[in-house]
């Protein structure tokens, strides 16, 4: 539903009451970016004043993450000047990139704080990043936490800025949705009064719960006053299905070709409907845990318990919008033959991702291993280690 409704927007057509306001919005990205750069080219004075209960409010949104230190990693985007940068430091915080669309605000970051490394470096200080969080590279996370302050109303698509986001924090991290006076400001004078500059609202609480459904975030906290407004979200601990483990069996179909000829480890299709009560409510995206063949006919290595990634959805990279859902484990094991016709049965324990749209099958590929790599990483750890020897895998 929050999906539909921001596509909605886009389209620049908005209803309040009986009145309908259209105006013109940006039709892509780098067009919003742009209009957004322009609009705030000559804010740098204004957004720098900043009065003292405004600053009071800003350490509490400083504070809104829990447990980071010195070593911490933390991404400030729409960092404007470099507002909520002092007050991350004053919690100890050295390492905070600065991510911004408009080149006259990084210019003051940089002003702001001399140490500022433009990009780059090992070293612990303030860095910046001239663009929005979808161009931020891989190699610039993982994140302990990221904030998005008196902003998100802002981006283009906030669904999308939360999920790329959480592909840059780590397991475990935070991310902070705030603003200093208060969501009812923001929706009932900014947006109203000039919705090209702030094309969204800001989500009350349950409609952050919907946009945050299929991703792998969940609301640590929510607090909304008349001043102040701070939405905490979460990647769980281990990426953990929030529901609990999930038990799945089925013999094992043919599928795309894509398996260990192309991704270097076994795939294996099971039939979605006999499953459908066991993925009822669960995302479209990218599951790990445990899967185990339960065949006599091949050697032990085979028919033991091998971690795996597993792909619940349409494949739309692929397959048309309107292909039918799809059961498809990644096995990081390489077996001794075919195993078509025989029976797997698996556990899922963790979500990565939701599905996503590629450029193209070797995107997608990457993608796999680099989804691969987590879920090997992340069945290490003792909760997913017991699951190895669930009785629903032993023979």
């Amino acid at each position: 539903m929050a999906k539909r409704k921001q596509q909605a927007q886009h389209t620049g057509r908005v209803t309040s009451g009986s009145t309908v306001q259209v105006w013109a919005l940006a039709s892509s990205r780098e067009e919003h970016n742009q209009t957004q750069a322009r609009l705030f080219a000559g804010a740098v004075d204004r957004l720098s004043n900043i009065p003292k209960q405004v600053l009071q409010r800003l350490d509490q949104i400083a504070d809104a993450a829990p447990g980071l230190s010195s070593t911490s990693r933390v991404m400030d985007v729409g960092s404007g000047p470099g507002t909520l940068i002092p007050h991350l430091q004053r919690r100890g915080i050295q390492d905070i990139l600065a991510v911004e669309v408009t080149p006259s605000m990084i210019d003051a970051v940089l002003q702001n704080f001399p140490s500022s490394n433009p990009t780059a470096g090992n070293e612990l200080q303030v860095r910046t990043w001239l663009g929005d969080v979808q161009s931020i590279p891989a190699y610039q996370g993982l994140f302990d936490a990221a904030y998005f302050n008196a902003v998100f109303g802002n981006v283009f698509d906030q669904r999308d800025e939360l999920h790329r986001t959480a592909l840059l924090l780590k397991p475990g991290g935070y991310i902070v949705i705030s603003h200093p006076l208060g969501r009812r400001w923001l929706n009932e004078t900014l947006h109203s009064k000039d919705p090209v500059m702030v094309p969204h609202l800001l989500p009350d609480q349950a409609q952050l719960e919907a946009l945050v459904a299929d991703l792998p975030l969940r609301i640590h906290s929510y607090l909304e006053e008349d001043q102040l407004y701070i939405a905490t979200l979460q990647v769980p601990e281990n990426y953990r299905l929030e529901r609990g483990p999930v038990h799945l069996h089925g013999d094992v179909t043919s599928g795309f070709g894509r398996g260990s000829r192309q991704l270097g480890f076994a795939t294996a299709n099971l039939p979605p409907k006999p499953l459908a009560t066991k993925l009822e409510g669960l995302p479209k995206g990218v599951y790990f845990g445990w899967a185990c063949l339960r065949s006599k006919e091949y050697p032990e290595e085979d028919t033991a318990v091998h971690k795996m990634v597993m792909n619940i959805g349409q494949n739309p990279t692929v397959n048309p919008a309107d292909a039918e859902t799809t059961v498809e484990i990644h096995v990081l094991h390489k077996y001794s033959k075919d195993f078509y016709g025989q029976p797997m049965h698996a556990i899922a324990c963790g979500f990565i991702r939701p599905e996503m749209k590629f450029d193209g099958i070797g995107a997608l590929i990457a993608r796999i291993k680099t989804d691969a790599g987590i879920a090997s990483k992340q069945l290490d750890a003792p909760e997913f280690q017991s699951l190895k020897a669930d009785a629903f895998l032993s023979k």
